[in-house]
């Protein structure tokens, strides 16, 4: 095991603070620039070599640069300034001078336009095809950078071999320095002199043995001397031993200071660990063994400080810089400097001698300590989840700020919240699709600690939590995609052990998982595992799991979305094994395929997503043409399924908003338009009624509850969208949120809800369901039409029945009977007395409008009508029976003046003659109406 103490016997990287390491800047063997040292003043000529870096133009012709500058005001390398080609167009060409090579002349100030007082220091380029299908970066994918000097100043600097040079034995070490004005050049291999002249350029060639050198250029004209230095390495053959039994792909943790790194390549030839603790440079011993089979490398690393964090890297066969494929935390050199201290605080800086991504360790590493060791889970049928995306949920995108939002979703009832996901992705603000490090938690959300905080909250709230897993695909900055990468095609090599060099379905993206792979099978087990037992989540939604298949369907739609045995098989397979870690964590599957498939699998004891949105919005909306609006696969009898583990949803993250379509498409009929926002809202309150009341598993996205309508793909569909916690002071939007809070909470209280005597009625403009247990009976009917209509509610019995919303008693009669229903108009009746939800919710929306009483309520030859008129206007009062048939007029129509009103109807309808039943009393003033149910018992 390798200590700290070790690394004494290498004291010459700490000597070497002084040297100028150009790795990312002279990048000569991919670009050459005369002169060598260009000052922002200068005409420059550029050469490109597409066999070099990451050799994505071998062959191409034309080339075409993509090209900036990195300026005294840039906030990072990836803040080019004054970038003057456009992606994708004929911008930029360069000459093709053969041999694989291209050439541009450019003036740097006026190029760039550079204005006065800035100062550039850097060139930055990205090469390209014209339709930008292919590039030119470096070996390790990243952007192509050139310095740009002081034209005053004295320089000096070696330009072969590149900085972390790594040889074989016997290869040929060609060595180049340049100088600005004629000097005396010097090699050193370490202290040993290889050559000098006389000039302003020196080109030299050596053969080293095994070991660990240090390149040294010094340079003097006279006046001015300079030196610089490259760390070379002559590389010994990989030692074969096995590791320890038991050793794992990642860090293993031995001791508080101590630790084994262990890294799946098989077909590899060495590997190195550089970083903090070698100066980031491959130090033959930071070689890694490799085991017997040729498939794991690992080293041990001990007498380390308890606590602290080490940045570090893989070197793969010399020239592939890869971060840990199972790391917990990475650094990002283009993305980790827009993260506020607030969100992360005192995030270690990234290694400024790094290239691209890397990964942390910290043995001894301080533990969690959970405040909440016991919680339990909502049966399947009793979830109602609440999808949330951390980065439209609250500004500060942080978990800390959503811990104190939680009250919110607490009130509303929900007891579960699934995360989009959270894994470290690539680039700051996404939706979490595009994931690159498995293991790790987005920076860009907080701490890992914070989202344990957040899931402990969660917990003591009774509220658990589910994570949006993505593993049908990674991204390109995923080690394992890098690892394996064929760069001629521009896509994973077939040797990959994890991916498909082409993708096996039509609606892949990133690159795809070869999920018949043990390699795949094992890794993606060991993710489940790592999120269930490092942060408690309570299960998985998986992403994309009809991808999960070896079967090509990728121009074959029909094929695609056939019964498909082996992907059955890969889900009961990684079901079972979730399982043996947690033995009740959901395992969702976002399939959205064939009933036949998806019977199989949520029979199995997986459940699916259950998309809705579409005939819910066609009901909002107001249409019903070809059964469009047909809601029944809510329920998952329908489906034929015996058990309710399909998740229905009228909104998520992948759909367009309901009222968003209300507002721009809504039906209309007369005054009555569902584009009226007041409208939208009240309609959908009728849809969450017949949503929620289903029994079964329900899902809503973040701000359904208070009708959030910006359009999906304002900027752009991933891109962020408002927040706008304001709609919770709206009126009506905050009554759309305490029906939503009422319904969850009544099916959470009542048996009934989730009861398997379950008769749906709706595909029709009027709506009805029913609902019967030993309990209680529910009765549900809804017009969702434009236009008034009448239904028969399908109570289960005559006698007293309740309004849910309102508290009015309704005594049945006779259960066949039909009733009118305004536009919008919905009822839920229970007959059992509920207590009235806190919630100032109406019928229809013009009861607001009336203050409309009756009252006593049953009635025993005494009626008093009060209501508040809004404005003036003419006044009908009529008595209609179930059927909706008019009986007469309780007073003559009339011009009633604004303000409060109260009159005596007794008498009017005692000179009715009506024999005891549930009446309609109606109130119409202009285009309003609005209808009150009335049980008469005589005189």
């Amino acid at each position: 095991m390798m200590n700290q103490s070790q690394l004494k016997r290498f004291p010459q990287f700490w000597l070497f603070v002084f040297s100028i390491f150009f790795s990312s800047s002279l990048t000569a063997q991919i670009i050459s620039v005369s002169p060598v040292f260009p000052s922002q003043d200068d005409t420059v000529t550029v050469i490109y070599d597409a066999t070099q870096g990451s050799g994505g133009l071998v062959g191409v012709s034309p080339v075409h640069m993509h090209t900036g500058v990195i300026t005294n005001l840039s906030t990072s390398p990836s803040d080019w300034k004054y970038v003057q080609t456009q992606w994708g167009t004929s911008d930029g060409l360069m000459e093709d001078i053969g041999n694989n090579k291209h050439r541009v002349k450019i003036h740097i100030k006026s190029y760039y336009g550079i204005p006065n007082g800035e100062t550039v220091e850097k060139l930055a380029f990205v090469f390209r095809s014209q339709d930008g299908s292919q590039e030119g970066k470096t070996s390790s994918n990243g952007d192509i950078f050139y310095d740009v000097f002081d034209g005053s100043s004295y320089q000096a600097a070696l330009l072969t071999p590149e900085v972390t040079q790594v040889l074989q034995p016997g290869d040929t070490l060609r060595i180049k320095g340049a100088t600005s004005t004629v000097s005396t050049i010097n090699f050193y291999l370490d202290d040993s002199l290889l050559t000098t002249t006389n000039g302003k350029e020196l080109v030299h060639k050596v053969v080293p043995a095994s070991g660990d050198y240090w390149l040294r250029m010094t340079a003097n004209d006279g006046t001015n001397s300079r030196e610089d230095s490259i760390f070379v390495l002559v590389a010994s053959p990989t030692q074969d031993e096995d590791p320890p039994a038991g050793t794992e792909p990642g860090i293993t943790y031995l001791t508080q200071d101590s630790l084994r790194l262990a890294l799946y390549a098989p077909g590899k030839a060495s590997v190195y660990m550089i970083g903090d603790l070698n100066d980031w440079k491959p130090m033959s011993a930071f070689q890694m063994k490799r085991s017997l089979d040729g498939s794991t490398f690992w080293m041990d690393l001990g007498g380390l400080t308890p606590g602290a964090e080490y940045a570090y890297q893989y070197l793969v066969d010399g020239d592939l810089f890869i971060a840990d494929p199972y790391t917990e935390k990475v650094l990002d050199p283009w993305n980790d400097g827009f993260i506020s201290n607030s969100v992360y605080p005192n995030l270690q800086p990234y290694p400024a001698k790094a290239q691209d991504i890397v990964s942390v360790l910290q043995p001894g590493k301080t533990p969690y300590v959970w405040q909440t060791n016991s919680w339990d889970r909502p049966a399947p049928g009793e979830l109602v989840i609440y999808e949330l995306l951390v980065r439209d949920f609250v500004a500060a995108h942080d978990y800390k700020t959503v811990i104190d939002s939680l009250d919110y979703l607490q009130n509303l009832g929900v007891n579960a919240i699934e995360l989009m996901p959270i894994m470290e992705f690539e680039g700051n603000s996404s939706w979490g699709y595009n994931v690159s490090y498995f293991f790790a938690v987005d920076k860009y959300y907080g701490t890992e600690n914070d989202l344990r905080a957040f899931i402990d909250s969660c917990h003591a709230r009774g509220i658990v939590v589910i994570l949006d897993m993505v593993l049908n695909h990674a991204f390109g900055q995923n080690s394992m995609v890098r690892l394996y990468w064929d760069k001629a095609n521009n896509r994973p090599d077939p040797s990959s052990p994890w991916f498909n060099p082409i993708a096996k379905h039509p609606f892949n993206v990133g690159y795809d998982f070869n999920h018949e792979s043990q390699a795949t099978k094992y890794f993606s087990d060991r993710v489940l595992a790592h999120w269930l037992t490092e942060y408690r989540f309570d299960g998985f939604r998986m992403d994309l799991s009809k991808g999960f298949t070896q079967v090509n369907s990728l121009n074959n739609e029909a094929l695609w979305n056939s019964f498909d045995n082996s992907r059955v098989n890969l889900l009961q397979r990684m079901f079972n094994q979730m399982r043996t870690v947690d033995s009740s964590a959901y395992f969702i599957l976002e399939h959205l395929g064939g009933n036949t498939e998806e019977t199989v699998l949520a029979q199995a004891g997986m459940m699916l997503w259950s998309k809705m949105t579409d005939p819910y919005n066609e009901a909002t909306m107001g249409y019903h043409d070809n059964n469009k609006s047909n809601l029944d696969w809510t329920y998952f009898k329908t489906r034929g399924w015996t058990v309710p583990h399909n998740i229905a949803y009228m909104e998520s993250h992948d759909e367009q908003r309901l009222m968003y379509k209300n507002e721009m498409f809504g039906n209309s009929s007369g005054t009555y338009d569902v584009r009226d926002v007041a409208t939208g809202l009240a309609r959908n309150e009728m849809a969450a009624t017949f949503f929620f009341a289903i029994p079964g598993p329900k899902l809503m996205w973040q701000f359904g509850e208070l009708g959030y309508e910006v359009d999906i793909n304002f900027n752009g569909r991933t891109g962020e969208k408002p927040i706008k916690w304001n709609y919770f002071q709206e009126d009506a939007r905050r009554r759309l949120y305490e029906v939503y809070a009422a319904l969850i909470k009544l099916r959470q209280e009542h048996a009934v809800f989730q009861t398997d005597d379950v008769t749906l009625d709706v595909a029709g403009k009027v709506k009805t369901m029913q609902l019967k247990d030993s309990t209680m009976n529910v009765a549900i009917i809804g017009n969702f039409d434009v236009t008034t209509n009448s239904g028969v509610p399908g109570f289960a019995h005559t006698g007293m029945w309740y309004d849910f919303f309102s508290g009015d008693s309704v005594d049945v009669t006779d259960i066949a009977a039909s009733v009118i229903l305004d536009a919008g108009e919905y009822h839920l009746y229970t007959d059992v007395r509920l207590n009235t939800p806190p919630v100032n919710v109406s019928i229809d929306d013009e009861l607001d409008y009336f203050a409309l009483k009756l009252y006593p309520n049953p009635s025993q030859g005494q009626l008093w009508l009060s209501l508040d008129l809004m404005e003036a206007g003419e006044l009908t009062i009529e008595v209609l029976d179930q059927t909706g048939r008019q009986l007469g007029n309780l007073m003559p129509s009339a011009w009633q003046a604004a303000g409060p009103h109260q009159w005596d109807l007794g008498r009017a309808m005692r000179g009715l003659e009506l024999a005891p039943a549930t009446y309609w009393v109606r109130l119409r003033q202009g285009n309003r109406v609005s209808v009150k149910p009335l049980l008469w018992l005589g005189e």
